[in-house]
């Protein structure tokens, strides 16, 4: 059983999203975390500011799909130290369904922005991981192979990441429709690429004013030198709040990076709005700090005016590109398929063979022998015919103990 738990942002905010988030760091400990409750064949976990999806592979001896759902969800539960609440967020997916997910996914067709490249690269950096691990299945390992070449060909065949914008954009698009001024002043926190997009999408639209933050730096120094920006250090922040207008977060940082007493501290003398766009999962901005005086606060979730008018401007190509996934779904399957039979087939001949070493007279060992090839070769034609049903069928009699 080849199943995935996801949370995303299409059916859970970023306030549920950013407590099961799982950083690059954790996915090892989280592996060997889960593996002391249930013993997979593989993993694979994908986290980012939009979901967190765990694919599992796993042989169900005498589970039902249910429990082994349960047995993922609450090791998860356990390892983020979460509530239970949590759970009517969790999306499950298995076989056919998931396998279209992550051919969608890898394709920019389940990104918050459709057709953004960045999720490719996300995907890449977790495999890699994964892989370096030997945390995957092959099953697991061939479908994110297989995932990432149903991305090239999409990418190839239809223009659903021609002029593919960003959250980064979005971001930007949302300051531009309310600041006209070129010379309003915007602070940008964070050095990753999140954050240099923005910058350059910031560049792009003319604004004058930026000055780059970061914990590190020597990073806000790089950055600063790279676009002809000013950088200051991360504890200028609040002397910063005091006279900008507009502040960007897009850090890692798995803590939160202002609190709200310092911001109604540090806004208390101005009488000018502001602005504070935090992109970040884990978010770097308290809630609270959208209900202070004069300070509106937009997560990545505040984007959707944004994300409503790319889906509009995508939607031709997104019926394109699920035609085609479709097509490369259904040859994974048959692959997935082959490789059961094939695992089958080995399995039954070492069982059988048992059996016929247990006979002692030689005429009925020949028969039982006439009769295992009859059932290999019938096997085999039901594999050549595709027929899945059957095929799943034939593993559940033949591999029973």
């Amino acid at each position: 059983m080849i199943g995935m738990i996801s949370v995303n942002y299409k059916n859970s905010p970023v306030e549920i999203r950013e407590q099961i988030y799982i950083a690059l760091d954790e996915i090892i400990v989280f592996h060997e975390y889960i593996k002391k409750t249930i013993l997979l064949n593989g993993l694979f976990i994908i986290s980012t500011c939009n979901r967190t999806e765990i694919y599992f592979d796993y042989n169900q001896n005498g589970l039902s799909q249910n429990r082994i759902f349960h047995k993922i969800i609450s090791c998860l539960i356990k390892f983020k130290k979460v509530s239970e609440g949590i759970s009517p967020y969790i999306e499950k997916k298995i076989d056919k369904k998931l396998f279209t997910h992550i051919f969608s996914l890898a394709s920019g067709l389940e990104s918050m922005i459709v057709g953004e490249y960045q999720i490719v690269e996300q995907i890449k950096s977790s495999y890699k991981i994964c892989a370096k691990n030997n945390m995957l299945s092959s099953v697991l390992d061939r479908m994110i192979q297989k995932s990432l070449n149903a991305s090239k060909l999409i990418r190839t065949k239809t223009n659903i990441g021609k002029g593919a914008v960003s959250v980064s954009y979005a971001a930007v698009e949302k300051i531009n429709s309310i600041y006209k001024n070129k010379s309003t002043s915007i602070i940008s926190v964070g050095a990753g690429n999140t954050g240099q997009l923005a910058l350059e999408s910031l560049i792009k639209k003319k604004y004058e004013d930026i000055q780059v933050l970061n914990r590190t730096i020597t990073k806000s120094k790089k950055i600063a030198e790279k676009f002809s920006l000013i950088c200051q250090p991360i504890e200028r922040i609040y002397d910063l709040m005091k006279k900008c207008d507009i502040i960007i977060f897009s850090t890692s940082s798995s803590k939160k990076l202002i609190t709200e007493k310092n911001v109604k501290e540090a806004i208390a003398s101005r009488k000018k709005p502001l602005l504070i766009i935090d992109l970040s999962v884990p978010t770097n901005v308290p809630k609270n700090v959208g209900s202070i005086n004069n300070v509106t606060l937009i997560n990545i979730d505040g984007l959707k005016d944004e994300v409503n008018k790319n889906y509009i401007k995508r939607k031709n190509e997104i019926e394109k590109a699920n035609t085609l996934i479709i097509k490369l779904v259904d040859e994974f399957i048959i692959w997935v398929n082959n490789k059961k039979i094939r695992s089958t087939i080995n399995q039954f001949k070492i069982n059988f063979d048992h059996l016929i070493s247990k006979v002692k007279n030689n005429e009925n060992q020949n028969i039982l022998k006439k009769y295992k090839r009859n059932i290999i070769n019938n096997i085999k034609n039901i594999e050549l015919n595709h027929d899945h049903d059957t095929i799943t069928i034939i593993n559940n009699i033949l591999l029973k103990k």
